[in-house]
């Protein structure tokens, strides 16, 4: 858009039904004031979202997208609201992995009783977004850039590694792994990090031998990897059946997608 004042934000708001989407109904009723920028979805509690939810936000061409649960303490389903803190958390690490400001995705407490409360959280993310511009222009990419990456990111968040490592966060920083040992946060997001930056660059890998048979150095040009560890990427899905190798090209091997895999998917 030419005047960045005429941009009006596109944002996804998953609600919690038994707090933060009552207190939407009572700000409506109530008359206050708020954006109108926000399509509503009400979900039974804000931990039910999932990371991958968010990314299809994006994919949508969303300019933000926030998750309101209820206080902290008062989650309906008692821990519902701290599993949402692990799961935004998580998906907050995969849209800085994909090139997405992270500013972009809101997580806030909004109780049944707070009319005013949600009015204010939505006018205010509303004008941060405003701010940030459409998607894209804080990142200085287009779309079909960020498009690439955030189907890599749904991927990995659909992935098992990821759940996996996601479902025991809480158990590792309470009662710790099967040898007693506590993680704390710091030690848990490194772990995450670590899964994320594998399982992104391997879904990345696929997506890009859906289009035709690469090499090795084709794919570490595209997705800005080192060739021996893209090398060590693509053996791993040969291992597991995933890949194939297609063709010579002279002395260097192109790898495909094998075919039965790619119908299933």
């Amino acid at each position: 858009m030419d005047n960045q004042n005429d941009f009006e934000p596109r944002i996804l708001g998953f609600c919690c039904n038994w707090c933060s989407y009552a207190g939407a109904d009572l700000a409506g009723v109530s008359r206050m004031q708020y954006r109108p920028n926000v399509r509503v979805i009400r979900v039974m509690c804000s931990g039910r979202i999932d990371p991958a939810f968010v990314i299809e936000g994006f994919l949508r061409r969303m300019d933000g997208v926030m998750v309101l649960g209820c206080h902290l303490g008062d989650c309906h389903y008692l821990t519902g609201n701290y599993e949402a803190i692990n799961m935004i958390n998580e998906a907050r690490k995969l849209l800085e992995y994909s090139g997405i400001n992270s500013g972009r995705l809101l997580l806030d407490w909004v109780s049944a009783s707070e009319g005013a409360r949600f009015s204010e959280v939505v006018t205010n993310f509303t004008e941060e977004i405003r701010a940030l511009g459409p998607l894209g222009a804080a990142e200085g990419r287009d779309f079909s850039e960020l498009e690439f990456k955030l189907r890599a990111a749904q991927a990995t968040a659909r992935g098992e590694k990821l759940r996996w490592v996601a479902a025991k966060q809480t158990e590792f920083m309470t009662e710790g792994n099967k040898y007693g040992e506590v993680f704390s946060r710091h030690e848990l997001n490194r772990m995450l990090e670590g899964v994320i930056a594998d399982e992104m660059a391997v879904n990345e890998i696929l997506l890009l031998m859906k289009e035709r048979p690469l090499s090795v150095k084709e794919m570490a040009a595209a997705i800005d990897l080192p060739p021996p560890r893209v090398l060590r990427y693509v053996s791993a899905l040969r291992k597991k059946g995933l890949v194939d190798l297609q063709s010579l090209d002279g002395n260097s091997p192109r790898y495909a997608i094998r075919v039965e895999e790619e119908v299933q998917q």
